[in-house]
């Protein structure tokens, strides 16, 4: 048996509830990157990098902005077959060159920026590791990789995330999703 809620306020507007007392409802939804990026708070990281060495880190993201920041994906490809490792890191960076990673928004037409710092080089330094996330086998030379988990990687205000490749001496090329949490 089918009841209604009849609206209090006199307009006749009613609603169904069924027999468990659940609500009848229509609705449209949309997935939350959707939704996000519409506000222009989403992002892309390019970076293309030959680590010198072995455990060399070559990647490095730090949040200096005031709400948390969530890796949605990583995708890479490496001239040669690698495994990453993706690593919680503190510490002062240290930087050969250290060239700077410029977010690309993933909707063209915002004008809001990523509050982080990131840059790529062949031999980042000085970083103290606190924890391994997760690590990717890049097998085959020249083929995408993409980081799947089944949640994203947040990072807090003023934490740090790196990339680190076990081998070196591979050109590594890849894109890391960003996007603001609230």
């Amino acid at each position: 048996m089918s009841e209604q809620i009849i609206d209090g306020e006199g307009t006749g507007l009613k609603v169904g509830v069924d027999s468990q007392h659940r609500l009848k409802t229509f609705s449209v939804t949309e997935v939350e990157d959707k939704t996000v990026n519409r506000d222009g708070r989403q992002w892309s990281l390019y970076f293309s990098e030959t680590p010198v060495g072995a455990n060399d880190i070559f990647f490095y993201l730090k949040n200096t902005g005031s709400v948390p920041i969530a890796i949605t994906d990583i995708r890479s490809i490496c001239s040669a077959p690698e495994t990453l490792i993706y690593e919680w890191v503190s510490g002062t960076p240290v930087y050969v060159s250290g060239t700077d990673v410029v977010p690309t928004p993933k909707n063209g037409g915002s004008s809001k920026e990523a509050s982080i710092t990131c840059k790529f080089d062949t031999n980042i330094t000085a970083l103290t590791e606190e924890g391994v996330l997760y690590f990717d086998r890049l097998d085959t030379a020249n083929k995408m990789y993409k980081l799947s988990t089944s949640s994203n990687i947040i990072i807090p205000q003023g934490s740090a995330f790196a990339l680190k490749a076990t081998t070196g001496g591979n050109l590594i090329t890849g894109v890391v999703s960003i996007v603001e949490i609230e």
